[in-house]
């Protein structure tokens, strides 16, 4: 038996190494899945006290940013304190590509009940024209 291990020692070896590194592998795996759940819970915590913190008056608000192109318009509905609709009312020299594209961030905005969302790629400052005029109807709506 000693002949055998001693005959296969870099085979048992290599064995042995690789069920470590497996064995590494799946426990930061594990890891990883737990943190990103508390980070999830965080951020999902952190959007209710946003939420709870703003207090809007109902009614119909509007605002403007800069995009593109110049000049964007929205119109933001808020019913029972939340945003349950938000459209752009002009934006007469916005690229329509760029202003298309950017319009995406509009239903982030009422999922998360705030203006402040990620940009949408590829149109960085229509998206920030539409940021900031949901915020200035926001701050209206205060």
């Amino acid at each position: 038996m000693i002949k055998l291990i001693k005959e296969h020692k870099h085979f048992l070896m290599k064995v042995i190494n690789f069920c470590l590194i497996i064995g590494i592998c799946i426990g930061y795996q594990g890891i990883a899945s737990v943190r990103a759940e508390k980070e999830a819970e965080i951020e999902k915590k952190n959007q209710q006290a946003a939420a709870t913190l703003v207090k809007w008056s109902d009614g119909t608000f509007e605002g403007s940013g800069t995009g593109f192109g110049g000049e964007i318009k929205v119109r933001v509905t808020i019913a029972d304190g939340r945003i349950t609709n938000i459209e752009v009312v002009s934006a007469e020299q916005e690229d329509a590509a760029y202003l298309d594209n950017a319009k995406s961030i509009l239903a982030d905005m009422l999922k998360q009940q705030t203006g402040d969302v990620d940009i949408a790629s590829g149109a960085t400052y229509s998206s920030n024209g539409l940021i900031e005029a949901v915020n200035r109807a926001l701050k209206e709506a205060e």
